[in-house]
């Protein structure tokens, strides 16, 4: 049975023009200037791992294995991890020892190849969900970097990775934060953790921005990644993290990471005002209503920060899965209200406008009903009016058909069957873009459109009506893009896919997870690309990305449009 399921599980050659180089990095953090407070005092270091091009003829000895070191406690606690009870976590450890062997197809501390015209490299900087690490999204990372990309994979240390270890300055493990186990009912107990973790994870990316930025400029920091060789000069004025030039990735809770993170530093100057602070109509408002405000930000920059100048409605940013749940807490309600960045672009004309920001959904996360309306509410000009609008859909619904289980929270959403009307076409011509009618997918269409701050909006709605790109111009400016594959499931868009094909086949139903992971690194360049990035694309033949692609006669690209008209 185990030869079936792969007995040695193996990760392909990158599919872009370059060959790929990477280097580890755990840097002390008290070698990282920050205004923010510590949220966890175990958390000493930081750590990531860079994918980036390097030149054809670099080679290495040393072979880069996807499963980090110390195996042993690696698979012990995926093992557990994976729900196996202490009777038998050690005999699923031994199975999973047969991923032990799997290597990276990477060169390791290679050097770095030019940048294209001298712009410097793009950088996109990655977050991983539940059960990950920094390696676990190789794919993924490991395409873009093939592609031109300067890729960071943040290894947090939130409780969210099956484990993570922490080095000391002689490169031995000091500790270590094991996974926490949390309910995935959203009760106030369990959205306060989720939220404590994104503290965490909001914090890791400002550090993790701060050692990048400060590389490119020529400092150097400790490495307590012993075995790393790499010459961090070798970052050295060689990346463009010019404003808006820097991606933002991420997959499921890592997704909901890149959300809160590029709300949190956009929105900086607007917080929720303190109740004693607000208006009588807001207190009379909120007291009516019986909600509790909770208005401490979950991460807090200042203006003087190098992220308040990155972060801009002209940031790329890229979802995969995006797991709506820890965002529906009351520390996060005021950000969710709010629209994502890319709504200020400011543009001459929008059929000169590119999208540059794409959301990914397998067909797992798309049957999950609430969450893919959740998905659809966050990605529209108006999440507030959009969620008030799925709801009184779902009432409809139920009212009509009152015999049918009305618990919609998992797997009642049918995939849709893919006709010539579901076809996608490239990014830059598909609907409700600059070669189509702007309003026919407008998140207007159906439920029509309030500015920030009015009545549509809670009490705690706290939304400039001036900003650095002004008030939202839906003539100037173009909506996320929402895309389904169909046969595909939420491991799909990580290694665990392309490692095991076999089990997500027949367990999962998802077919061809290589060709899933490049659906998505093909919607990340599509973005990159769309903020007028320099990148290659991937060495397939095709002139395009996002176009329709053909497995077994049916296209797999499916465009969902944010709200039903």
């Amino acid at each position: 049975m185990l030869s079936y399921l792969n007995p040695l599980p193996a990760l392909p050659q990158y599919r872009g023009p370059h060959k790929v180089g990477t280097s580890e990095f755990e840097i002390p953090i008290s070698e990282i200037p920050s205004a923010s407070t510590v949220p966890d005092e175990r958390i000493t270091t930081i750590k990531f791992r860079i994918y980036y091009p390097t030149v054809r003829e670099a080679t290495s000895k040393e072979s880069v294995y996807w499963l980090p070191s110390p195996q042993k406690q690696w698979n012990e606690a995926y093992a557990s991890f994976m729900g196996a009870s202490e009777r038998y976590s050690s005999m699923m450890s031994s199975m999973l020892n047969l991923w032990n062997f799997a290597k990276l197809p990477v060169v390791r501390d290679a050097p770095l190849s030019s940048p294209q015209q001298n712009q410097g490299h793009p950088v996109c900087i990655f977050s991983h969900g539940l059960g990950g690490n920094f390696n676990t999204y190789s794919s993924i990372v490991g395409s873009l970097a093939s592609c031109g990309v300067v890729c960071v994979a943040i290894e947090h240390r939130d409780g969210s990775a099956p484990i993570s270890f922490i080095k000391n300055a002689k490169g031995e493990i000091e500790t270590s934060i094991a996974y926490q186990k949390l309910s995935h009912a959203p009760n106030t107990r369990v959205l306060n953790a989720r939220n404590a973790q994104l503290r965490v994870r909001l914090w890791e990316l400002e550090l993790t921005y701060a050692v990048i930025k400060a590389m490119n400029e020529g400092k150097q920091f400790t490495n307590y990644a012993a075995d790393s060789r790499q010459s961090q000069s070798v970052l050295k004025d060689q990346l463009n993290l010019q404003p808006g030039h820097v991606s933002w990735a991420g997959h499921s809770f890592g997704a909901a990471t890149m959300t809160q993170f590029v709300k949190s530093v956009f929105y900086h100057e607007y917080l929720p005002e303190p109740p004693q602070l607000a208006s009588n109509e807001a207190r009379t408002k909120s007291e009516e209503s019986g909600e509790q405000w909770d208005y401490t930000p979950l991460y807090k920059t200042t203006a003087s920060s190098a992220l308040v100048k990155q972060v801009t409605p002209e940031s790329p940013v890229a979802l995969l899965d995006c797991w709506t749940m820890p965002l529906r807490g009351e520390t996060t309600k005021w950000l969710w209200e709010r629209p994502m960045p890319c709504y200020y672009r400011q543009t001459p004309s929008i059929s000169d406008v590119k999208p540059n920001m794409v959301a990914i959904m397998s067909a797992e996360f798309y049957k999950w009903t609430d969450l893919l309306n959740r998905t659809r509410s966050l990605l529209s000009k108006s999440p507030v009016a959009a969620v008030e609008a799925f709801e009184q859909q779902k009432k409809r619904r139920e009212s009509e058909a009152p015999s049918i289980e009305k618990d919609e929270t998992r797997a009642k959403n049918p995939v849709p069957e893919l006709s010539k009307e579901d076809q996608d076409v490239p990014i830059e011509h598909s609907p409700g873009s600059s070669a189509a009618s702007s309003k026919e997918h407008s998140p207007a269409r159906s439920i029509g459109y309030s500015e920030p701050g009015s009545s549509k909006s809670s009490s705690t709605s706290l939304v400039p009506s001036e900003h650095e790109g002004g008030k939202i111009d839906s003539t100037s400016s173009t909506e996320p893009h929402l895309y389904l594959v169909p046969q595909s499931a939420h491991l799909s868009q990580s290694d665990f896919g392309v490692l095991f094909p076999n089990l997500t086949k027949y367990v999962m139903k998802a077919v061809e997870p290589e060709k899933t992971v490049e659906l998505n690194v093909r919607a990340i360049l599509a973005v990159v690309k769309g903020a007028g990035l320099p990148v290659d694309s991937l060495v397939n033949g095709e002139d395009h990305i996002l176009e329709a692609d053909k497995v077994g006669g049916k296209e797999r690209w499916v465009r969902v449009p944010l709200i039903d008209a």
